[in-house]
């Protein structure tokens, strides 16, 4: 009986998108967080180097997010806010979202996910990442209206 279990739990986790998508954000999140922990912002050893610094050799809007976010896995709220001042609600939107993922991986294991929880779910995440990412909505709406 126990097998027969398993194996039908086994075959709701293939058959639920809601779980890949829910483990594909999970893992890209926890990317993001590692990457801030494993780097310096003292030290400015990232592996991959920021494109808006290379090609616009100025200050964008995004300047910093990386040492901001290194920052603020430290504890280090006011300098990283120095190096990006959006960098702390950015950090913050991705780390309710980790917990989020978490939260709704638990409901759909449990069997407790229906439809409300999808709406709940994505309505959410849209608008904190709005409220996350105004700055930069604002910024790509000028950057597209001075092209046209």
């Amino acid at each position: 009986m126990k097998v027969r279990k398993r194996i039908q739990s086994l075959h709701r986790i293939q058959a639920s998108p809601s779980i890949l998508i829910n483990s594909i954000f999970l893992v890209v999140l926890l990317g993001i967080l590692s990457y801030s922990a494993l780097f310096s912002a003292d030290r400015n050893n990232y592996p991959i180097p920021s494109s808006i610094e290379t090609l616009k050799k100025g200050k964008e809007i995004s300047w910093g997010l990386s040492r901001s976010f290194s920052e603020l896995m430290r504890g280090r709220i006011d300098s990283a806010r120095m190096y990006n001042e959006h960098g702390p609600r950015i950090f913050l939107f991705f780390l309710v979202q980790v917990f989020m993922r978490l939260f709704f991986l638990f409901l759909v294991l449990r069997n407790h996910y229906g439809m409300t929880w999808v709406y709940l779910d994505a309505g959410t995440s849209i608008v904190l990442f709005v409220i996350a990412f105004w700055p930069f909505i604002c910024r790509f709406k000028e950057v597209v209206v001075s092209v046209f």
